[in-house]
């Protein structure tokens, strides 16, 4: 059972995710959810710097009181529609805090005015960035619900040019598979809580353009896993993309990738996002900081 402050705010989330099934453009979703993001709690103790990864602006975030043991890509979410690094400055300062690690939070394009391939050749200038400056072995790539599945995208074609893999790879509810066909997949409106179905139809086809939703560029659970790096994925067991997180667990453990599934119970998606408010958010978020240590060696497993 959820902690009582997770109890309290689903609520307040039922009624974010029901207003932003009502936005039926793209700059209606961009203007609610910034309204919405505005009331997100700050996260203390952190440096918040400007820089650039490859064509895109950053934000490099670290805690204020210790030197960074580690780098990390993270990807913001946001159906690759809305989100930017500043609005997702919070969750990283708290990874940082947690990991002993410098976030570096780019801004890649975003869809419908820059349609599928830009967030993956801004994600993968990125990360070509990132290793001209960080040995891979101190390097972590990650993100939350698109920015998730743009990690993995990211990689796969990261693969494709031989570049070296990270040294693992952290998921937050990952947006895996825009065909729809992962086991699970969907689940009703009741279950689901925050991004309801029309917000997810809605953003994939902004997303895809003309381009096919069974293009492993986007959908990355149906390209190649081999090669990866371990990872860890988090998602709550009653959100539309439960399904697809279990089916890439299982693919990537069937090509020899050590994989941690963290599953919440009856949650919503992304619920870091409630930091410091809901303790659920703050162990998730202490695990990904733990996962970080663990897979660049800065602690012991």
């Amino acid at each position: 059972m959820p902690s009582r402050r997770a109890r309290l705010h689903k609520p307040i989330i039922r009624l974010i995710g029901k207003g932003l099934a009502r936005q039926t453009n793209p700059k209606g979703m961009r203007t609610f959810i910034d309204r919405v993001s505005r009331t997100l709690l700050p996260a203390r103790g952190v440096t918040i710097a400007g820089g650039m990864l490859g064509p895109s602006r950053t934000l490099e975030i670290s805690a204020s009181d210790s030197t960074p043991t580690s780098q990390v890509l993270m990807f913001h979410g946001g159906g690759y529609v809305f989100g930017s690094p500043e609005m997702y400055r919070w969750l990283a300062g708290r990874i940082a805090r947690a990991a002993d690690a410098q976030v570096n939070v780019p801004q890649y394009r975003l869809a419908p005015e820059n349609t599928f391939p830009a967030a993956v050749e801004d994600g993968l200038a990125a990360y070509r960035a990132m290793l001209e400056r960080t040995a891979p072995d101190q390097l972590v790539i990650g993100g939350d619900s698109a920015g998730g599945g743009l990690s993995v995208a990211v990689l796969q074609a990261a693969q494709a040019e031989g570049l070296p893999m990270p040294a693992g790879m952290f998921l937050i509810a990952p947006w895996l598979d825009h065909t729809g066909d992962a086991e699970g997949a969907m689940p009703t409106v009741d279950t689901e809580i925050l991004i309801l179905p029309e917000s997810v139809i809605r953003s994939s086809g902004w997303y895809r353009g003309d381009h096919p939703a069974s293009d492993p560029g986007i959908s990355p659970l149906l390209g190649s896993l081999d090669g990866l790096p371990p990872m860890l994925i988090q998602v709550s067991d009653n959100e539309v993309l439960y399904g697809e997180s279990v089916a890439f667990a299982d693919q990537a453990r069937a090509a020899g990738i050590p994989v941690d599934l963290q599953v919440g119970q009856d949650l919503w998606h992304v619920w870091h996002l409630m930091a410091p408010t809901v303790p659920e958010a703050l162990a998730s978020i202490q695990g990904i900081g733990d996962f970080i240590k663990s897979v660049t060696g800065s602690t012991s497993s």
